[in-house]
């Protein structure tokens, strides 16, 4: 990214004071990239919730008062316009992926699952993108696609074809990325580039999904 980071290391361990079911940082990068670069416009409201949800949905965050999960929250749309601004300057987009310190090698895994999880809130969008006629696109989107079976267990890899794409994937994600960003504003002109930080007033649907007020859920806290 092109700003300063500091605030990541608050992000991350936010992230993980949140329990086993919240998304890690990686994660939520993915996440976050897939909602912005998404063809279909993806309202907070309908993604906040899905960062700390978890495999079965039933997942809520844990602050010890309202002005924790706003700050929370504040970070997260903080990072979201912060991938927004550097795909606005193409070749600056990094993805946030982990290395394996004991090996060295850079883990793409965890990133692409939180961009497969953003690609299934708003799937019909991704289905015009592989129905033009954009070559760069559609092998995007099949790469993509492609890694997300490796990591969930459901394509299997051979040895030689694992080491290929450790060592291609962290090159290629930015790469596919940036595609499909501009394939998103070339054939969307009218979307917003961006939306607002979201404040949670007193009144407003909880973030965490419960279904109740904000005032009567998590902002009870």
């Amino acid at each position: 990214m092109a700003s300063s980071l500091d605030y990541l290391d608050e992000l991350d361990r936010l992230l993980l004071g949140q329990g086993d079911d919240c998304m890690l940082l990686t994660q939520l990068d993915g996440f976050l990239t897939g909602i912005i670069v998404s063809p279909d416009l993806i309202g907070p409201g309908q993604w906040l919730k899905t960062i700390w949800a978890g495999d079965d949905g039933e997942g809520i965050p844990v602050f010890d008062d309202a002005g924790g999960m706003q700050h929370f929250v504040d970070l997260v749309m903080h990072h979201y316009h912060e991938i927004l601004a550097s795909l606005a300057h193409p070749g600056e987009f990094e993805p946030v992926l982990e290395i394996d310190t004991r090996t060295n090698e850079t883990l793409w895994e965890m990133w692409i699952e939180g961009f497969g999880q953003a690609m299934d809130l708003a799937p019909a969008g991704w289905t015009r993108v592989m129905r033009d006629d954009d070559a760069g696109c559609l092998a995007a989107i099949e790469g993509i696609r492609a890694l997300r079976a490796f990591a969930n267990g459901t394509r299997r890899l051979t040895r030689a074809e694992e080491d290929r794409w450790d060592g291609q994937a962290p090159d290629l994600i930015p790469i596919w990325v940036e595609m499909l960003h501009q394939w998103r504003l070339e054939n969307d002109p009218n979307r917003p580039a961006s939306v607002k930080r979201q404040k949670i007033g007193r009144n407003d649907p909880c973030p965490c999904g419960s279904g109740r007020k904000y005032k009567k859920c998590c902002g009870l806290h």
